[in-house]
């Protein structure tokens, strides 16, 4: 006659960080479309292992969505009977666009200079940029460091005393023509240019990259 016995698993603090942490991530992405990193926070590293010979027991008392930090409680129910917390840090990313290598001030943003990545929701402003079309043709108006987030307020589509193209429009055309911009400007702000033949000071909002549209 033979006995069977049934071997108790062991459990380290890295495999109950990451039974916690795979815990949240199957909630949250029934919940969430968004970018979300999640990580577990690290347990005492005095903490000594521990074994169960029954499955893990993984809940939580939050209910999604989730704040940025929640408590999971995993419980053994065998004789052994234990239970410990782990504590998960979750964060929504959003795209920004920053620069791959220092920008010097002044200098002119190629697609080299730029990447997409994402960044924690709580450290992405307003101001920062997601489509690095908006970019490309622009100049720094300060030193950029590498990965730094950028934005509007760190460079000009159109810069003081660029020669730009002025584009005016009526009903029916779109004349063209060109003048020196008095002012810096990003998209959709107006600025003043003085037209290079007439001589004439114009007003018009920044369309692109060293353009501006004048309505008549």
């Amino acid at each position: 006659m033979f006995s069977c016995g049934v071997y108790a698993q062991q459990y380290n603090n890295q495999a109950l960080e990451e039974a916690a942490r795979l815990y949240i991530e199957n909630l949250v992405i029934s919940q969430s479309d968004s970018n979300i990193k999640i990580r577990a926070l690290p347990l005492d590293a005095r903490l000594p292992e521990k074994e169960c010979k029954s499955p893990l027991d993984i809940t939580t008392n939050s209910t999604a969505p989730f704040n940025r930090q929640v408590t999971v409680q995993i419980k053994c129910d065998d004789l052994s009977s234990w239970t410990q917390y782990v504590h998960i840090r979750i964060e929504e990313l959003f795209p920004v666009i920053v620069s791959t290598e220092m920008i010097a001030k002044g200098e002119l943003l190629t697609k080299e200079h730029l990447k997409l990545e994402y960044r924690p929701k709580h450290f992405v402003r307003a101001s920062y940029i997601d489509d690095e079309s908006l970019l490309i043709g622009s100049r720094s108006k300060r030193v950029l460091r590498e990965g730094m987030p950028i934005g509007m307020h760190h460079i000009c589509m159109v810069c003081k005393g660029d020669i730009i193209s002025i584009f005016a429009k009526t009903s029916t055309l779109t004349i063209k023509t060109q003048g020196v911009a008095l002012k810096d400007g990003n998209l959709g702000e107006q600025i003043q240019v003085k037209n290079q033949k007439s001589g004439k000071i114009v007003s018009g909002r920044v369309k692109d990259v060293d353009s501006i549209e004048v309505n008549f």
